[in-house]
């Protein structure tokens, strides 16, 4: 197939996929099956990696409907996912890398609305996924040390304020304890800006 067949196929799966899991009534998954959904939904991401070239358009269809499988997910099958948050995590992962080699060019802007939506969708269950957040936490302070473009960081405040706020005074420190000093200077500023912007104004 086409790099932009391929799109395509990716955009009718997660379409019949979430027409499915928004309709209970007429099939019910185990947690089992969200797992294995999610496990596949992960490899999606590395369609342009293969030696095919996608141009914008065909790679946000693959990041949207990744996302749009996501966010029905925690919509209609939460207590599923709470028993399986392992491959939901890996597959935020995968997307926040994605998105953090995404330029303006090639969809930073709406890949990042997307993104934040389905961090946002989480933090409600919060008391249940904030460990596993860590990892994504520490993952963004890593391109941080990277040189991260100011747009693409100005772009992702809305996705790590989200998970910052899912964090409890626990996570906070356990971050803190993993990371090294120039780290905790680059990623001190992140953190007040969101106590200061999000924490107290950003739930009203």
């Amino acid at each position: 197939d086409t790099p932009s067949e391929e799109a395509a196929n990716v955009a009718l799966f997660s379409k019949a996929a979430a027409a499915l899991i928004s309709r209970k009534e007429l099939l019910l998954l185990s947690g089992r099956e969200i797992a294995m959904i999610l496990c596949e939904m992960s490899q999606f991401l590395f369609i342009g990696g293969r030696g095919k070239e996608l141009d914008a358009s065909d790679d946000f269809i693959i990041f949207k409907s990744c996302c749009s499988v996501i966010s029905a997910m925690v919509a209609h099958y939460p207590k599923q996912l709470y028993g399986c948050p392992p491959p939901l995590f890996n597959l935020l992962l995968v997307l926040l890398t994605h998105l953090l080699n995404t330029t303006p060019k090639t969809g930073l802007v709406p890949k990042a609305l997307e993104y934040a939506r389905v961090c946002e969708l989480l933090v409600p269950h919060k008391d249940v996924f904030r460990k596993h957040v860590v990892g994504l936490v520490l993952r963004y302070i890593q391109a941080l040390n990277e040189a991260m473009t100011p747009t693409v960081k100005a772009k992702l405040m809305p996705s790590i304020y989200a998970l910052l706020d899912m964090c409890s005074e626990f996570e906070t420190k356990q971050i803190n304890s993993m990371i090294d000093v120039p780290s905790k200077a680059l990623f001190a500023p992140v953190f007040q800006s969101y106590q200061k912007y999000y924490q107290y104004h950003g739930q009203s």
